[in-house]
């Protein structure tokens, strides 16, 4: 992957994310206490807040025994997906998907919603995890197909979560993928397995973060860095270089 890093090193370099990065923090009064709350608008910026929430909630998490309401909290609120409901079925996902992180191995249930339950582990554990969405991998393949396999298939792709972004939708990304590699393609050939694909991107973001920024920069910079390039730098790359003939 050192070809979709040095990619990204041009991308860090040209981009203020401080400016670019907008994904405002609201309705957090159910959770945050007023000191908690000077911290996180200490600084202006959206990007540094939701750096500083990073480390309020992490340490939230640390020392309260039922974590429920800030779970919700985090996928309801904060993430926007408001289908994930506060009822048992679901916490009782997010019991299994706690216990899947300790042994690195998701079930396909879980998988189907890493989109939500990833946002909890980013909290949790932001030194370790970072969040699996539609707008991340669809940047990370992106990076995949030009930089790495342009003339063979010589890295896997990660599965692409569900999403509600315009864009994502209108340029599916698996059909893309699989009409590049057409010659390569049959069932399951092309993509890095659901069980594993959440811990092989985390392991990934863990590493190139240190090459692209450095080492004190927390993974979840890169992942925000990813989420940021999706709509703007990418579908201008998509429909510059996407050229389909029959």
């Amino acid at each position: 992957m050192e070809k979709v890093i040095e990619r990204l090193k041009m991308y860090k370099n040209q981009i203020d994310m401080a400016e670019r990065f907008n994904f405002s923090i609201d309705n957090f009064d159910s959770i945050l206490d007023t000191k908690e709350r000077e911290r996180l608008f200490f600084k202006k910026s959206p990007f540094y807040q939701n750096i500083q929430l990073k480390e309020i909630l992490k340490e939230k998490y640390e020392k309260t025994s039922n974590t429920t309401p800030l779970d919700f909290w985090i996928i309801n609120e904060w993430g926007g997906i408001r289908g994930f409901k506060a009822n048992d079925r679901n916490q009782e996902k997010i019991r299994k998907f706690r216990e899947q992180l300790i042994k690195r191995k998701l079930t396909l249930d879980s998988f189907s919603t890493i989109s939500s339950l990833s946002k909890l582990s980013s909290f949790i554990d932001p030194d370790n995890f970072v969040i699996y969405d539609s707008r991340v991998i669809f940047t990370i393949n992106w990076l995949i197909l030009t930089c790495e396999n342009q003339n063979n298939l010589k890295i896997k792709y990660y599965p692409m979560p569900n999403g509600r972004n315009k864009i994502i939708s209108d340029f599916d990304m698996n059909t893309i993928i699989n009409v590049v590699h057409v010659l390569d393609y049959h069932e399951n050939s092309l993509f890095i397995h659901k069980q594993q694909a959440y811990f092989n991107f985390c392991d990934f973001i863990k590493s190139a973060t240190k090459e692209i920024f450095d080492k004190d920069t927390k993974p979840y910079q890169l992942e925000m860095l990813l989420f940021t390039l999706a709509d703007k730098e990418i579908f201008n790359e998509i429909k510059n270089r996407l050229k389909i003939s029959l």
